[in-house]
């Protein structure tokens, strides 16, 4: 049997109460950068806009480099209720599914973010076509391994007459 201990614990450079830290986590492929969730932290004065961290490994020893937010993150979003990073470790996608797209309540969107240099940037807003208010799109985030394709889940979708049959 493999033996299995705890390398590190990590927490947020700016961690506050109630932020819900590491409700969603995902780490590349190597194994040597990490992204978490922090579904319910509050940005400025928008309580649960959500954030997401990227902590990297160096030896032994991970440190954060990077907190990602929404360029356009408002209150009760929940940005980083999921989250995903492509096998490099150098693109990530978060999900915002409560996030309010136009006049639709909660249709959800999906962040992608890329590093370059050590800088990581928002590349995109992913939102559905064919969204609708309460579709909660992001609710679930994978990106393929180069980090050219993501799959973004809308568990409650209506689709034609099934309400909440869901899609992705």
């Amino acid at each position: 049997d493999p033996l299995i201990y705890l390398e590190q614990k990590v927490t947020a450079s700016d961690g506050a109460a109630d932020a819900a830290f590491g409700g969603s986590v995902a780490l590349n492929a190597a194994g040597d950068i990490a992204i978490v969730g922090a579904t319910l932290d509050d940005i400025g004065a928008n309580s649960d806009q959500g954030s997401a961290y990227i902590f990297a490994r160096s030896g032994g020893a991970w440190s954060q480099q990077a907190k990602l937010t929404a360029s356009d993150g408002a209150a009760y979003d929940f940005f980083g209720s999921s989250v995903a990073l492509n096998a490099a470790g150098d693109t990530a996608i978060v999900g915002a599914p409560w996030d309010n797209v136009g006049a639709n309540t909660d249709q959800g969107s999906a962040y992608v973010f890329a590093r370059s240099g050590g800088v990581w940037s928002q590349q995109a807003q992913l939102t559905a076509s064919d969204g609708a208010a309460y579709d909660y799109f992001g609710r679930a985030v994978a990106l393929n391994a180069a980090g050219d394709t993501a799959i973004v889940g809308a568990s409650t979708h209506a689709v034609g007459a099934n309400s909440e049959q869901g899609s992705a």
